[in-house]
């Protein structure tokens, strides 16, 4: 019987490496129990110890699970307040094309942002995202030397 709970154990735990949702470890450690279980108690009480530990620890697991996600929000966008480089734009619907990463992204003015357009070869920084399509501002002219050249009437 202990043997059932240490494939348990290992299945729930390989499993949870492609997960990454915390609910297979609470049952790989639910296994667990139940084997450490085995050598103090009967054979028969073993289904309850695994099924109650498996509730508690998957509580657990939710409860963790979401008060991480929730201190987490926010801070998994390493694109906000990196510098890219205007390429082009803005085009008829305000779109901007970036440099940013080695790569050309679409781009548009931050709803907050006040300015006027930028112009190409000036820097900005990534204020936001929604989806690929970042939100851009100026950067501050204390850190940003460029200006724009004067429009030419031809």
């Amino acid at each position: 019987m202990q043997l059932i709970y240490l494939l348990i154990a290992v299945i729930a735990g390989i499993a949870e490496l492609f997960t990454g949702t915390f609910y297979l470890a609470a049952v790989a450690l639910a296994a667990l129990l139940a084997l450490l279980a085995g050598f103090l108690l009967p054979e028969l009480t073993l289904h309850w110890v695994f099924l109650g530990a498996s509730l508690l620890f998957i509580v657990g697991a939710s409860f963790l699970r979401h008060r991480l996600a929730n201190r987490a929000t926010g801070i998994d966008d390493l694109d906000l307040g990196q510098r890219a480089l205007v390429l082009q734009g803005p085009d008829p619907q305000g779109q901007y094309r970036l440099q940013y990463r080695g790569s050309e992204w679409p781009a548009i003015l931050a709803p907050e942002c006040q300015e006027g357009p930028i112009c190409p070869g000036s820097s900005v920084v990534i204020v936001g995202r929604d989806g690929n399509l970042l939100h851009i501002a100026p950067l501050p002219p204390s850190v940003s030397e460029e200006t724009c050249p004067p429009l030419s009437s031809s």
